[in-house]
């Protein structure tokens, strides 16, 4: 595969070493987990994968929380080398918007549909799948209804991530909750981070444990996070 083809197929997500991992970044039209406990980095990971995109690479994104409050996303913005969030938002270039947690798929599905549409949206990201999905109803298969939400995100062309909470163990592994378990099946890459370092890299580490039609790095990568935000060493 020719340099050109891999820029045009990936979207970077210009994290500091990151993207060297996995041949560029993520798949164009990819949906992926971003998974780690609290503290862990996961809002500074997604912050970054859509203020890059707007600012180094003329990618359109969304960010729709289900938890953080849209100026507690700001603030971390501010204090992580992305002080112009709040204009990127006004001007349509990274959309900062809380969804209530009780909408139901097909309400969330016709959301998403008309902001993407709206916005010329390229990349999207979610926080958290474990406080949206809780609200879903038992009644219908978990597993078909992230089916459907994911299945959305890829027909509209969008890389979309997506954060869940897990519970760090001591084995450099996570006790996963039922809804994370669920999503696994349904995306494309899994993208671990600990809060403290696993088999001796780092402080914090990183680790792609699935990335398809990827060659990527395998094991625990450092990491720290700064105010410049997330920095991957070398892997």
């Amino acid at each position: 595969m020719d340099s050109k083809k891999i820029k045009e197929e990936r979207y970077p997500t210009g994290i500091p070493g990151f993207d060297n991992l996995c041949e560029g970044g993520f798949i164009h039209d990819s949906v992926n987990l971003v998974v780690g406990n609290a503290g862990a980095g996961k809002t500074t990971f997604l912050l970054q994968f859509l203020y890059n995109g707007a600012k180094k690479y003329d990618q359109n994104g969304l960010y729709i929380s289900f938890e953080p409050e849209v100026s507690d996303l700001i603030r971390a913005g501010k204090l992580q080398n992305m002080p112009d969030l709040e204009e990127l938002d006004a001007a349509g270039k990274c959309k900062l918007l809380r969804f209530d947690s009780g909408l139901s798929i097909k309400e969330l599905q016709e959301k998403l549909t008309k902001l993407i549409i709206k916005h010329n949206i390229k990349r999207v990201v979610m926080d958290s799948i474990n406080v949206y999905v809780v609200n879903l109803p038992k009644q219908i298969s978990l597993r078909k209804q992230i089916y459907d939400l994911l299945s959305l995100m890829k027909k509209l062309d969008v890389c979309t991530l997506v954060a869940g909470e897990s519970d760090e163990k001591s084995d450099a592994s996570y006790d996963v909750s039922e809804e994370i378990v669920f999503s696994k099946y349904a995306v494309d890459s899994i993208i671990e981070l600990f809060a403290s370092g696993i088999s001796g890299v780092g402080d914090r580490a990183l680790r792609i444990s699935k990335m398809r039609m990827t060659n990527h790095n395998r094991g625990p990568v450092g990491m720290s996070i700064s105010d410049k935000g997330i920095t991957v060493l070398k892997g």
